[in-house]
């Protein structure tokens, strides 16, 4: 017997409705820097916002062409999905942290990322971000 068989249909949608509210998280490690990252997925509305803050576009002989500059795409994306950060137990409040984005004389917490991180990491915890927002996912074959 299935757990759900005694759910009504209400309380079946209110399961789905939480389970895509809540974004997935996890924490990571950059080892070089002692520092622990909680990131959380975001939203496709959000990565949307982001690329296009990030998109460079180019018209030349009435085309357009576009390019996303991958490097502030990575920055943004990590800066956005970083929900809790610390380094040897001292807690901040993220890469926009006055601790730091006031020590370094940054504006924001997207040049605290890309100050602070080399480009190997950059790629490597924005790719973590996208996996958490569901890039990627495998979704599964079902044969009759």
């Amino acid at each position: 017997m299935s757990m759900n068989e005694n759910l009504s249909e209400e309380q079946i949608l209110d399961q789905l409705f939480e389970a895509a509210e809540r974004l997935p998280e996890e924490n990571v490690r950059i080892q070089r820097l002692d520092l622990l990252l909680t990131l959380r997925g975001l939203t496709s509305s959000k990565v949307d916002q982001i690329r296009e803050r990030c998109t460079i576009r180019k018209t030349t002989k009435g085309r357009t062409e576009e390019k996303v500059d991958t490097e502030t795409f990575n920055a943004l994306l990590i800066s956005e999905a970083t929900v809790k950060m610390s380094v040897r137990g001292l807690e901040l409040s993220g890469w926009g942290d006055n601790r730091i984005t006031g020590r370094m004389k940054l504006s924001g917490g997207e040049q605290a990322v890309r100050r602070m991180l080399l480009a190997g990491e950059l790629d490597a915890v924005g790719d973590k971000v996208l996996e958490l927002s569901g890039f990627g996912v495998e979704i599964e074959d079902l044969k009759n």
